[in-house]
């Protein structure tokens, strides 16, 4: 595909929209197979549904989209024909029988096309993912698949959703709804190693959760360049010392030790053959921060300022729960999560590149991009009636 050049300065909805072509939805549902045995609710009909509901509900259900469907406005922004309508409940057996494929393409589209918009610095820092993890728990009587919270069988479920981004967008994701997801160890290397297979040359940081020297000692086998935190008390050999801190700072903290070491597994009962670099910091409480990574060539300073970086997908996160409804289940069998998922992060990446360029917040850019859409149904409208929308549009 063809990647579309926009003006840097400023950007409308409208450019945006335009990005991923109706041509492009109509090609890629016939690659994916989408339609098959659909009479209404194609992809492309699905895409724009979703889109819009997600954009202009503050609580999204299915009820919500089937208004929005039957709505002369979704219609005449898209050209769906007038007469097409749909109930709630065919839309909701068909996100459950969709091929995600087609939303999952369609994400990795987007990415692709909005992340040559990035600046040069946001290009260098968007050498860095950051991976993380959040939960979204639901009724154990609605959801289909899930985590069990608790020991009590009626309780609640939680589906967990690990993803990769890279400080201006998400670029990777992936949905568990397994009991073995619960721990980080099997999740975030899941997204690293499957996202590093077809980007090389990043960084990734994540937090705590890993903890299994086994999936250390992977990721140098593959050359996969990490950043992470250890916990205090594991045992380890040190190879050689890199640096004696002798308390020099380096941001907020005072470094203590910079060493080459080897880890322990299995309880501390089985040496790792692979060398790490572990970078031992006191704040100015003297609470300890021990940093873990593959990377030897970089000061300490660098290395404890990629892992702080790792605090831009908090901010997203909060982002998507907070302006997007994300901790809100619409359709609650996988299927249909994962559709309700790629079209949540499409459109928090288009807020996102909007926000950015028109160098607004976060509230505003939503705000903003919702009006501005009203503006350009309106125009359609306008054109359509055989008036001038350009008399009042600009």
């Amino acid at each position: 595909m063809q990647k579309k050049k926009i003006n840097k300065k400023t950007i409308t909805v409208k450019e945006l929209l335009s990005i991923i072509s109706d041509e492009s939805l109509r090609s890629l549902a016939n690659d994916t197979n989408v339609d098959y045995c659909s009479k209404v609710l194609y992809g492309r009909s699905v895409f724009y549904m979703l889109l819009l509901g997600l954009l202009e509900s503050n609580r999204p259900s299915l009820r919500t989209m089937e208004d929005i469907f039957n709505s002369r406005r979704l219609k005449f922004l898209f050209n769906i024909h007038q007469k097409v309508s749909v109930k709630y409940n065919s839309i909701s057996e068909r996100l459950s029988v969709m091929d995600v494929d087609f939303f999952e393409k369609l994400f990795e589209q987007y990415y692709s096309q909005l992340s040559v918009l990035y600046s040069s610095q946001e290009i260098l820092q968007n050498k860095i993912i950051r991976v993380d993890s959040t939960m979204v728990a639901e009724t154990s009587s609605r959801l289909c698949q899930g985590m069990n919270v608790g020991k009590k069988k009626d309780g609640k479920k939680q589906v967990k959703y690990t993803i990769g981004f890279d400080g201006l967008l998400p670029c990777s994701v992936e949905v568990f709804t397994d009991k073995k997801s619960l721990s980080e160890d099997y999740t975030i290397p899941k997204v690293v190693f499957d996202y590093a297979k077809k980007k090389d040359g990043k960084i990734f940081v994540f937090d705590r959760g890993v903890q299994k020297r086994t999936t250390f000692e992977q990721m140098n086998q593959h050359k996969v360049e990490f950043v992470s935190r250890l916990k205090e008390g594991g045992r380890k050999d040190v190879v050689r010392v890199i640096e004696e801190g002798n308390g020099r700072r380096i941001g907020s903290l005072l470094l203590v030790s910079d060493e080459e070491v080897r880890l322990y597994r299995d309880r501390g009962r089985q040496r790792t053959d692979e060398t790490f670099r572990l970078i031992t910091t006191q704040n100015e409480e003297g609470e300890t921060y021990l940093f873990l990574t593959n990377i030897f060539d970089l000061g300490p300073e660098v290395i404890t300022l990629f892992y702080r970086k790792r605090w831009d997908i908090e901010v997203f996160f909060r982002f998507i729960k907070q302006e997007l409804n994300f901790s809100h289940f619409m359709s609650t069998n996988e299927n249909g999560i994962k559709i309700i998922l790629y079209m949540t992060l499409i459109l928090s990446m288009l807020i996102l590149i909007y926000k950015r360029i028109n160098q607004i917040g976060y509230k505003t850019a939503k705000r903003r991009f919702g009006i501005e859409l009203d503006e350009l149904i309106m125009a359609i409208v306008v054109q359509y009636c055989g008036g001038d929308p350009n008399l009042v549009f600009r």
